[in-house]
């Protein structure tokens, strides 16, 4: 029931729609117990000598017909086709007002989930899997359209159902009708029996359904390297073993759902034929008409499918349960990264004078007991060029990732114009942060709308002009659409040098004084990354930037050079110095220089 109250406020989100769905329930119930009386008309009325009821009688007196056969048949076959299409209006109605009401709930959850997915840290999403979290957003929210069916329409109609139709029954034969009523014991302890081996059912199956999903984003975003390595077939194997693992799953869960359904089959046919029996010794008797039992029989069915619907209630929610845990586990997970209550803007110092950062001892790593940085201090100022240095897994990344907060670390601190990162408003910190990294990650939108990703408000004139300094103005003009040109999956349709172009265009627009360049060249050919240097050079100026590069050709307009080995700071200096010092800086410079040689010859 907690769970449930999580999920209960964005079902109330839609209170103005709600009355509506129970006023249109409260007509669907009424026209239930209404649906058999034209039947009864024509048994007892038209084709038997039975009384007429009185509402019929007004009604023909009311129209100057008399009451014969004929007029009868007509009038409840008149009667009959009325109440079908006033119920077939009434269910239209419902039914919109249900999908209005009911996809608005899941898609105000499904944004919250993935806003909150947006605001995790990077640590949660290196534990978690992209197909998995997708699942979530995209099925699971749905969880919010079965609690609000199962709490509210569906028990709503079924009790005022059993209402209407109880009442008329008891009016009609008071004994059938308790009779009729018997069955809801063993509907209610078959539930309850069932309950809980559904939901266990439900859970492995969503997870087993997770894994296929995740399964599938994984192959689909690494198409280039399945190709190339030729595992085609051993993928295919691996999806058949995943889709075997979630059809037997599957198989199980619909084995206990249809075990459940026959139990609860067999006691309302049990019931149905006692009521059969009982009746049809009473119309032998003469103390109950043959309409009467046709009516009571109808009714029957009625109050079994609404005990049926107020028990499956239980079963839904134990169904919709395992949703509703992977949507929570979404919003209810730690944040590594929290803005502070008394959070503030980072101060508003003029040009020039913003970007001043400082790493004071730092210690941070992924997994506890492993630190990835161990005490590492340093110091940029407004303007200046800090390359960072080191052999693979130093912690270079790591390193630079701290600034704009996607880590916090263990101990220590990382300042910014004065204020320590987490006394700050995330969103006027990452303000102040451009990236452009080894990876563009462009999205599936215009060049445009990526070169103002950062900025959506940015202009046209303002678009084009961070394009022409990033050096991409020339080849977008030649795209077929220009700057209008949609772009594919991660960019596709460019080169490798095309993206990087239009990813520090997006950070000349975004125009922060703190600039953070991570191997932005390192998977380009020399001839494209001679280009691109130009370009990064404008973008640097005036801007403290960190450097993180493989290539030292990268860095040769750093300020200065820090060097991590082990995550710790090996050196730290000018390229002269570390050249001068013969240190591991040095040892790294011989390294390349030996390797262009051995290219060059």
């Amino acid at each position: 029931m907690f769970r449930l109250r999580r999920i209960l406020p964005y079902v109330l989100g839609e209170w103005p729609v709600l009355p509506l769905i129970l006023a249109l329930t409260a007509a669907t119930s009424a026209l239930t117990a209404l649906q058999p009386w034209p039947l009864k008309l024509l048994v007892d009325c038209a084709l038997g000598d039975g009384p007429l009821p009185a509402p019929a009688s007004r009604a023909l007196r009311a129209c100057s017909l008399p009451p014969s056969a004929p007029v009868l048949i007509g009038v409840a076959a008149i009667a009959s086709l009325f109440v079908f299409a006033l119920n077939s209006v009434v269910d239209t109605a419902l039914t919109w007002a249900w999908a209005r009401g009911g996809q608005r709930m899941v898609y105000r959850l499904a944004a919250e989930v993935l806003h909150r997915l947006q605001r995790l840290s990077l640590l949660f999403h290196r534990r978690s899997h992209v197909g998995d979290l997708l699942d979530r957003v995209s099925t699971d929210t749905y969880c919010v359209y079965s609690v609000a069916e199962a709490l509210l329409v569906s028990p709503g109609r079924n009790l005022l159902t059993l209402a209407a139709v109880t009442s008329v029954a008891w009016g009609l034969n008071p004994h059938l009708a308790i009779i009729s009523l018997a069955a809801a014991p063993v509907l209610a302890g078959t539930a309850l029996l069932f309950g809980g081996r559904l939901t266990r059912r439900a859970q492995t199956k969503r997870r087993a359904e997770a894994r296929l999903l995740t399964f599938v984003h994984q192959t689909l975003t690494a198409i280039p390297v399945v190709q190339a390595f030729g595992s085609e077939v051993r993928n295919r194997r691996m999806f058949e073993g995943l889709a075997a693992d979630a059809v037997a799953l599957s198989q199980r869960a619909t084995f206990l759902s249809n075990a459940y359904e026959s139990v609860t089959g067999l006691a309302t046919t049990v019931g149905a034929a006692m009521v059969l029996l009982l009746g049809g010794l009473e119309v032998a008797a003469g103390r109950m008409s043959v309409g009467s039992l046709l009516v009571l029989l109808a009714y029957l069915r009625s109050m079994q499918g609404a005990f049926r619907g107020l028990l499956g209630t239980y079963g839904e929610l134990k169904r919709a349960e395992a949703s509703v845990e992977r949507v929570l586990e979404v919003l209810d997970s730690d944040d590594e990264v929290r803005e502070a209550p008394c959070a503030q803007p980072l101060p508003a110092l003029p040009t020039g004078q913003r970007g001043h950062l400082r790493l004071e001892g730092v210690t941070f790593g992924y997994e506890p007991g492993r630190p990835v940085l161990s005490n590492v201090s340093l110091e940029a100022r407004p303007g200046e060029a800090l390359a960072i240095v080191g052999p693979t897994g130093a912690g270079k990344s790591t390193l630079v990732s701290l600034v704009p907060r996607f880590c916090d670390p263990w101990e220590g601190r990382v300042w910014l114009d004065g204020l320590d990162v987490r006394e700050a408003q995330l969103r006027s910190l990452r303000e102040q942060v451009a990236l452009v990294l080894q990876e563009p990650f462009l999205l599936p939108l215009t060049v445009a709308e990526n070169i103002a990703f950062g900025r959506p408000d940015a202009t046209q004139a303002e678009i084009v002009a961070a394009a022409e300094a990033a050096n991409a103005d020339a080849f977008i003009r030649k795209l077929p659409e220009g700057y209008d040109t949609p772009l594919g999956e991660h960019g596709a349709t460019l080169s490798g040098g095309e993206r990087q172009r239009l990813s520090i265009a997006r950070a000349f627009l975004k125009d922060a004084p703190v600039l953070i360049l991570d191997e932005p060249t390192s998977a380009l050919d020399a001839g494209t990354e001679a280009a691109l240097l130009e370009a990064l050079q404008r973008l640097m100026e005036g801007r403290t930037t960190l450097i993180i590069a493989h290539r030292l050709s990268t860095i040769r307009h750093a300020d200065r050079i820090i060097v991590l080995d082990a995550g710790r700071v090996a050196e730290a200096g000018t390229e002269k110095e570390l050249l001068a010092a013969g240190g591991l800086y040095s040892r790294l410079r011989s390294h390349q220089l030996a390797d262009a040689e051995r290219v060059t010859e």
